[in-house]
């Protein structure tokens, strides 16, 4: 049980993040390179410890921290908390990333930040009253999970010559309102493929932009559309979400040659008022509905404000298509 209601918190909560308008986008850390073992590993001898110690140790510290519970967070009362509710807060917390400008940390650790800003210590708060509530309280976390849905404003948009995936004619549709560098847009994206793969005709996906003003958004929104002038929009959408943190002109011209289509007409069609217009009506209908950020997500007209992650959406999108 304990695992579940875990699961259903998480999902709840990491639906909070976004890209603002006109904010800036935090740099990706890259992975490091995997270190090859040197000739005395490879030999069988073992490695030195380092001033920090073994792996195993730094482990054992960071799970005596949690069974201790000794942390606090800025601006969140935890004072009621249980032991065991701490633990399990501890262990939420770690999990979400920070919602804050420019953060790269989770909550964990900004909420224990001097400077931490107001979405964190209320995205703390909100954690800290579901874990009072206690782990066999369901009724209560789907009664959030349906607070989370903007229902009784259906909000309607264009799709005539929108991208899309799917039967255009099926019960559910879905827009989504992203910027092609925004980190969490390329999240969504991953999310949205999963999503497509398990509804697969029973929904319809659609893509409008909403370019927030970062370096290379507007054109890399030019070049999708001009590539689906071609039949080839959700290949330079995957293209462009994969090299996210790499993109300039050069690139964006790379993958038109990549791709095999008519790079002159590609060119021209990039500079057309035709697309520039298409992205205006797309942010312009993104702004009357509310958008203020990316990702947006819209379903059957609602705008959904759950989990951006694959098991919520798919459960929300479930429960359309049961008719409820």
């Amino acid at each position: 049980m304990k695992k579940r209601w875990i699961l259903v918190l998480s999902v709840l909560f990491l639906g909070a993040l976004g890209c603002d308008d006109d904010g800036e986008v935090p740099e990706r850390t890259e992975e490091p390179a995997a270190v090859e073992p040197d000739e005395a590993d490879e030999a069988g001898e073992p490695e030195e410890a380092d001033e920090a110690g073994e792996p195993e140790e730094a482990d054992e510290s960071a799970e005596a921290d949690r069974e201790t519970g000794d942390f606090d967070y800025v601006g969140v009362d935890l004072g009621d908390l249980s032991l065991e509710q701490r633990g399990n807060l501890q262990g939420l917390a770690s999990s979400e990333l920070c919602p804050c400008p420019d953060s790269v940390v989770s909550l964990h650790d900004c909420l224990q930040e001097e400077d931490v800003c107001e979405e964190a210590v209320e995205a703390g708060g909100r954690m800290v009253a579901v874990v009072q509530e206690g782990a066999d309280q369901e009724a209560a976390f789907e009664q959030m999970a349906r607070e989370r849905v903007d229902t009784g404003r259906a909000h309607e948009f264009t799709l005539e010559g929108v991208p899309y995936k799917g039967n255009p004619d099926a019960d559910v549709v879905i827009v989504e309102f992203a910027d092609f560098q925004c980190p969490h847009c390329r999240t969504a994206a991953a999310m949205m493929d999963e999503v497509y793969e398990r509804f697969g005709d029973d929904i319809v996906v659609y893509f409008k932009n909403f370019p927030l003003g970062h370096p290379t958004s507007d054109e890399a929104a030019r070049a999708a559309l001009a590539a689906h002038q071609q039949d080839r929009f959700w290949q330079m959408h995957g293209l462009i979400f994969e090299h996210q943190n790499q993109l300039d002109s050069r690139r964006i011209q790379s993958f038109a040659h990549q791709l095999g289509i008519n790079f002159e007409r590609f060119q021209q069609d990039m500079q057309s008022g035709s697309i520039q217009a298409h992205i205006l009506r797309d942010r312009e209908e993104a702004l009357a509905a509310g958008v203020t950020g990316t990702p947006a997500v819209f379903v059957n007209g609602e705008r959904y404000t759950g989990a951006l992650m694959t098991a919520a959406l798919s459960a929300f999108i479930q429960s359309r298509l049961d008719g409820s």
